[in-house]
């Protein structure tokens, strides 16, 4: 419209004046600038928005994570101890057996290896152990195997190992038949911790002392 315009008024210069007035007449004077500007020839609009006027909210906040962060009840199972399913090694005495049926102990007996059935468990010392401590059965049916431990009211505490020894620790009121049911208790204690603890020796502490001072005291 502009382009037309200039080219009317160059031939309305030439034509003379009388023609100028004409065409004034048919077009009116100078157009004013319309109140709404901000359309170039391009098209594209002279003024944009300024890159300050986009809202906050299209940049998220650092606070913000598109994942929550899991609170430290829902990582618990991470830190759980991992468990195992087997048969624990327990061992009972034959009485009188001189070494036939496993290694030959006080008064002529035989310290005798038994399994238990498929048991789970984190700690296979302290299975093993509680599971001993917990036989209150002195006599195991027709095997004839003994159960020294029986009468006494022990509870399994902790264990380690340092080296190739395991040391467990242990509380409660032992009770003893007497000189030959001394070695069958402390053998019963020793190769059972040895086995589930894959060590080749064994110390059991008694409400923090030695079990074999603890014997020799009663």
């Amino acid at each position: 419209m502009l382009r037309n315009r200039m080219i009317r008024l160059s031939l309305a210069s030439v034509a003379g004046a009388g023609m100028a007035l004409s065409l004034s007449g048919c077009f009116g004077g100078p157009a004013e600038a319309p109140t709404t500007t901000g359309i170039p020839e391009s098209g594209v609009p002279s003024s944009t928005t300024p890159a300050t006027d986009t809202p906050a909210s299209a940049t998220p906040s650092p606070s913000v994570t598109a994942t929550p962060t899991p609170s430290p009840s829902e990582t618990a199972p991470a830190t759980s101890p991992s468990t195992t399913t087997s048969a624990l090694t327990i061992f009972y005495v034959a009485l009188n057996d001189q070494g036939k049926s496993g290694p030959m102990i006080g008064c002529g007996d035989s310290i005798v290896a038994t399994e238990t059935g498929p048991v789970v468990y984190a700690s296979q010392v302290e299975a093993a152990m509680s599971d001993l401590l917990d036989d209150k059965d002195a006599q195991h049916g027709e095997s004839g195997l003994m159960n020294a431990l029986a009468s006494s009211n022990l509870t399994y505490v902790s264990s380690s190992v340092a080296g190739d020894t395991v040391t467990v620790e242990l509380s409660g009121e032992l009770s003893s038949g007497g000189v030959c049911d001394d070695p069958r208790i402390i053998a019963q204690l020793t190769y059972t911790a040895m086995v589930a603890a894959g060590t080749g020796e064994a110390k059991v502490l008694l409400n923090g002392i030695d079990v074999n001072k603890y014997l020799s005291q009663k």
